[in-house]
């Protein structure tokens, strides 16, 4: 057995453990800091991105307890399927195995903290090193499997509850995690989802600009939320629509942050476009 192999216990960290892991885990880092180099109109060249993805599998095979890890290698397939040009198909790959990955953690994470005695499930989430990443990126790709194959077909079989639930896990253990990513997701699908009688009646579209708010608060500077505000209140409260261009506004003149310049420059390029279709009455 090779060394560093041995099964971790549900999150324990094992990073560092051998110089094997700590190899690749270097290598992957470094491929991954530079999946934007090179990028053509907001689409990323494959290869860097690909290089990573390699080396994290081959990290989570040694480690496969490690939730950092994993998280890691999760959101390299969400970079790989979102901002590289991925075709449906190649989508459809990359969402699958970032789901399905995500979903056995969680599933482990939570019989565990339902077999732990003398703390509630909040309580013993909380002690699994990395579960808030393990959540937020279980749900993101649980929601990009969902729009690759139709938005009311995945709402009508339940992923909407299950991307409320991964929200909500992650607001419960920290709702600072991520300038509040958890908020974030949250109100993006209840200002998202349909609402369905009998399926998804807890929509509510007033929720989702509140929990988006929330996410504001955490930060005010973050484009994600502030796209996701601004397009929101244009959407439900026309009585703000100052409100809600002001959003887009600071959000089309931010700069993206370096390590993470290509995800934040589509959303900038969004909110111009919002902005553009908003003044232009179309």
């Amino acid at each position: 057995m090779p060394a560093g192999s041995e099964v971790a216990a549900p999150g324990v960290s094992v990073m560092g453990s051998s110089p094997e892991l700590a190899e690749l885990m270097a290598q992957a880092d470094a491929h991954f800091a530079r999946r934007s180099l090179s990028a053509v109109d907001n689409v990323a060249m494959k290869r860097e991105v690909d290089e990573s993805i390699v080396f994290y599998r081959r990290a989570s095979a040694l480690a496969p307890g490690d939730f950092e890890i994993l998280t890691k290698l999760m959101r390299a397939l969400h970079f790989r399927g979102a901002y590289t040009g991925a075709s449906i198909e190649e989508k459809k790959v990359l969402f699958e195995e970032g789901r399905k990955l995500g979903q056995d953690a969680v599933d482990k994470v939570e019989a565990a903290a339902k077999a732990a005695r003398g703390m509630s499930r909040i309580e013993s989430l909380r002690l699994v090193k990395g579960a808030p990443g393990l959540y937020i990126w279980t749900a993101g790709h649980w929601g990009e499997w969902a729009l690759v194959r139709g938005k009311m077909a995945s709402v009508k079989s339940g992923i909407a509850g299950r991307l409320r639930d991964l929200s909500q896990t992650v607001i419960d253990l920290d709702p600072l995690f991520e300038d509040g990513a958890g908020y974030r997701l949250l109100g993006r699908l209840h200002a998202e989802a349909p609402r369905i009688p009998f399926i998804t009646g807890w929509v509510s579209h007033d929720k989702g600009v509140a929990l988006l708010g929330k996410s504001y608060r955490a930060n005010p500077h973050h484009p994600v939320t502030l796209y996701f505000l601004g397009e929101a209140i244009l959407d439900y409260e026309p009585e703000k629509r100052a409100e809600g261009l002001q959003m887009l506004e600071q959000c089309a003149a931010l700069t993206p942050r370096p390590d993470t310049a290509l995800e934040d420059a589509r959303y900038i390029h969004m909110a111009a476009k919002r902005i553009e279709s908003e003044k232009s009455g179309s």
